[in-house]
């Protein structure tokens, strides 16, 4: 039988682990429910979004101000994130996204990118300390197809 605190050691790693996840698919929620307030939640006061090299925002207000002007670009967005990788150890993560956005003129595009991540805590709470976008891709415009009764 397992030392209890080795038994208590591995609940930790995987309640952090966990944890990490959650930040991780928390983002794609927080921006395709375009929900403000879980989308600071997402992330440290002093954050750093690297969208590309020439788009970097630092701090919870410079990045809420971008998300924001995306909302109102797009329509609706619809993010996955898959091949999620975390290590515990150096709280850091990996993974793949795929994005589906409507432009004004309500044709889809779809994209994608690889996110490089690096956590922190803060309140209590496993938050992205610093998201890079790298490896991103666009296919579409996507044909609309219009309603099932209709095609």
């Amino acid at each position: 039988m397992s030392d209890i605190s080795e038994v208590i050691a591995r609940l930790e790693q995987v309640e952090t682990e966990l944890a990490l996840r959650r930040a991780a698919h928390q983002y794609c929620v927080a921006g395709d429910l375009r929900d403000l307030e879980l989308w600071r939640g997402v992330w440290t006061p002093d954050a750093v979004w690297e969208l590309s090299p020439d788009m970097v925002f630092t701090g919870i207000e410079a990045i809420c101000e971008t998300v924001e002007r995306q909302w109102q670009m797009f329509p609706a967005m619809s993010h996955g994130t898959v091949n999620l990788d975390v290590d515990v150890e150096a709280a850091t993560g990996r993974s793949d996204v795929i994005v589906h956005i409507q432009l004004q003129d309500t044709t889809w595009v779809t994209g994608g990118a690889t996110y490089l991540d690096e956590y922190r805590r803060h309140d209590g709470a496993w938050r992205i300390a610093r998201r890079t976008v790298t490896r991103t891709f666009n296919v579409g415009p996507i044909p609309n197809w219009g309603p099932p009764g209709e095609r």
